[in-house]
């Protein structure tokens, strides 16, 4: 049996996992999961899938480095188009924005 490369305690064991990216599910996939910490393993061929699913669901690169501008006395940030379109965003929509903890911003669409 092949030991888990990320905690070293754990055996590997055949099962599946659901993949997800954004909260979107890409579908159900055979890995190797570590019995210990749960992490999991999926081979070359699996990876490609998942992410041409990914890429028809038109989520594939949506992450974005932003800069922060400022704006008369405050700081604003753009909404990349592609993220806009994925959103369905238009101009004059309402958002909350709230911090969750100190390194990570929450924006939720009302």
């Amino acid at each position: 049996m092949k030991k888990c490369p990320i905690c070293e305690k754990g055996n590997l064991k055949e099962g599946e996992i659901e993949e997800k990216m954004f909260g979107i599910s890409l579908g159900r996939y055979k890995a190797e999961i570590c019995a210990e910490c749960g992490e999991s393993f999926v081979d070359e061929g699996t990876m490609k899938a998942i992410e041409q699913k990914a890429r028809q669901l038109g989520i594939w690169g949506l992450t974005k480095k932003i800069k922060i501008v400022r704006s008369g006395n405050s700081l604003a940030i753009r909404i990349p188009a592609d993220i806009a379109r994925f959103l369905k965003l238009q101009e004059g929509k309402e958002l909350f924005l709230h911090p969750e903890g100190t390194t990570k911003l929450a924006i939720e669409i009302i």
